[in-house]
């Protein structure tokens, strides 16, 4: 029975591996290819037109946004119960609201007068800062990859905010994915474990 409950944590452990190397490799892609359209478009001599970068941004964010809500699903349903189920379940809507308020702060901001060249620099920088903030919460379980990836998203928020524009699209299409395929391939070679650790006391 015990062989029975072991290979079967073992399997789970597997699949959740995988659906978060592919999360992870499928954000990466919405990121470059996303903020690396919206730098062609803002460049002195655009090589793509403004009015079609902004599309295909959002296209790239909606396709991984619904991504990441069908690998909740799934994994919500691939052998995680109890306390577990409910700390992820607690923990994804926490992203959600905090994508909220960040956007109503944002509009608020705008409504108020916040200038058109200052909104481009400002609404990235403060999406990805709460990334990395949210991220930092692996701490709590003594997740390392997501804690890396935390502290790599709030200095690219600062560093890409304090560069400006158009540079500032430049460093979230290379630097976010990078640092997030990394993580995918240390995830996958078994380098990160990806579940909390433990203590045994």
């Amino acid at each position: 029975m015990l062989r029975v409950m072991q290979s079967q944590q073992r399997m789970t452990q597997s699949r959740l591996v995988r659906s978060y190397v592919v999360l992870l490799a499928v954000w990466a892609a919405a990121w470059a290819i996303g903020f690396g359209v919206l730098y062609l478009s803002a460049t002195p001599d655009p090589l793509v037109p403004a009015a079609a970068a902004w599309p295909v941004f959002a296209a790239c964010i909606v396709v991984a946004i619904v991504w990441s809500i069908a690998t909740g699903v799934r994994s919500a349903s691939s052998g995680i119960r109890g306390a577990s189920r409910v700390q992820g379940m607690l923990y994804g809507w926490s992203w959600t609201m905090a994508m909220v308020g960040a956007s109503i702060l944002l509009a608020g901001a705008q409504r108020v007068g916040l200038p058109p060249d200052t909104a481009a620099v400002l609404y990235p920088g403060v999406f990805a800062l709460v990334v990395g903030i949210l991220y930092l919460g692996g701490a709590l379980w003594r997740s390392l990859p997501q804690y890396a990836l935390g502290v790599v998203f709030i200095a690219v928020a600062g560093i890409a905010t304090f560069l400006g524009t158009p540079v500032h699209y430049l460093v979230y299409a290379v630097v976010g994915p990078i640092a997030m395929l990394v993580v995918a391939v240390l995830l996958g070679r078994g380098v990160l474990p990806l579940e909390p650790r433990r203590d045994t006391a």
